[in-house]
C-alpha cells in the first residue's frame, strides 16, 4: 500500500494542472487576505469585528481553494481513463479496491495540507503584517475564529473527497468539474430555494449537501440551519455515499 501511495502522490504532483490549480488555490485567499490585513490595519485597529471579518476573508476565500482542490482530485481519476493509464495500474494492482483507496487518500491529504498551510499563513502572516501597520489581532476576539478555520481545512478534505468520487462516477473531466462546480454554486441555490417555497420553510436551502459543507468555513451560523458539527457529518456522510458509489462503480465496469 505504501508504494501505491508513493505512485499516487508521484502521478499528483508530476502533472502540470495539478501545480497551476495548487497555486491558485494556495495565492487566493492568502493575496485577498494579506491584502485586507495591510489596507486595514492604520484604521483604529482590529477589534472584535474587524477581527471576526479578516478570518472571515480568509476562510470565504478558502472556500474557492476548496473547489479547486475537488477539481485537482476529480482529474486525478478521470484522466486516467481519458488517457488509458487506468489500465496498466490495474493491472499492476489487480485488487482496484486499493488503487481507489490510495488514489483517494493522496488527493484528500493534498486538499488538507493545503487548506491548513493557507490557514496558518494566512493568520500568522495577516497577524504580523497588521501589527506592522500598527494594529493588533487577536483570536480572542473571535470566539468562532478557530473551529470556522479548522472547519475549513476539513471541509477541503471533504471537497477533495466528492470531487474524486464523482470523478470516479462519471470518468470525464468536464462532466466531473462541471457537476462540482455548477452544484454548489448555483443549482443547490435554485433546488434549495424551490424546496423552500414548496415546503414554505426557508431553511432547507442551507441543508442542501454542499451547503451545509460549506457552513463549516463561516464564523456566525445563528441563521436556524445546521451546527457546524452537524454541517460536517452531513457533509461527510454524503460525500463517503459518494465515494462508495464511485469505488462500486469502478470495481463492477471495465477500465
Amino acid at each position: 500500500m505504501i508504494n501505491l501511495l508513493r505512485a499516487e502522490w508521484i502521478k499528483l504532483r508530476t502533472v502540470t494542472m495539478n501545480w497551476v490549480l495548487g497555486i491558485i488555490a494556495l495565492a487566493f485567499p492568502l493575496v485577498v487576505a494579506l491584502l485586507t490585513a495591510y489596507f486595514r490595519g492604520d484604521d483604529t485597529g482590529f477589534n472584535t469585528l474587524t477581527t471576526r471579518d479578516y478570518v472571515g476573508v480568509l476562510t470565504g476565500t478558502s472556500v474557492v481553494s476548496a473547489l479547486l482542490c475537488g477539481v485537482v482530485a476529480a482529474a486525478s481519476i478521470t484522466a486516467e481513463y481519458g488517457f488509458g493509464t487506468i489500465r496498466p495500474t490495474f493491472a499492476a494492482t489487480p485488487k482496484r479496491l486499493h488503487v481507489v483507496l490510495a488514489k483517494g487518500a493522496v488527493a484528500v491529504g493534498f486538499g488538507m495540507v493545503l487548506a491548513t498551510i493557507v490557514q496558518l499563513i494566512g493568520w500568522f502572516a495577516g497577524s504580523a503584517i497588521a501589527d506592522g501597520r500598527g494594529a493588533t489581532m487577536d483570536l480572542a476576539f473571535a470566539d468562532t475564529a478557530v473551529p470556522a478555520m479548522v472547519g475549513t481545512v476539513l471541509l477541503t478534505g471533504m471537497m477533495a473527497l466528492a470531487g474524486y468520487s464523482l470523478g470516479m462516477i462519471t470518468r470525464s473531466t468536464p462532466a466531473a468539474v462541471s457537476i462540482l462546480i455548477v452544484w454548489p454554486l448555483i443549482a443547490e441555490g435554485l433546488v434549495g430555494g424551490l424546496l423552500g417555497l414548496i415546503l414554505d420553510d426557508s431553511d432547507v436551502g442551507r441543508w442542501m449537501p454542499f451547503q451545509a459543507g460549506i457552513r463549516m468555513a463561516v464564523l456566525d451560523l445563528n441563521d436556524g440551519g445546521p451546527t457546524r458539527l452537524a454541517a460536517g457529518i452531513y457533509f461527510g456522510a454524503v460525500a463517503l455515499a459518494l465515494a462508495s458509489l464511485g469505488a462500486w462503480s469502478v470495481n463492477r465496469r471495465d477500465a
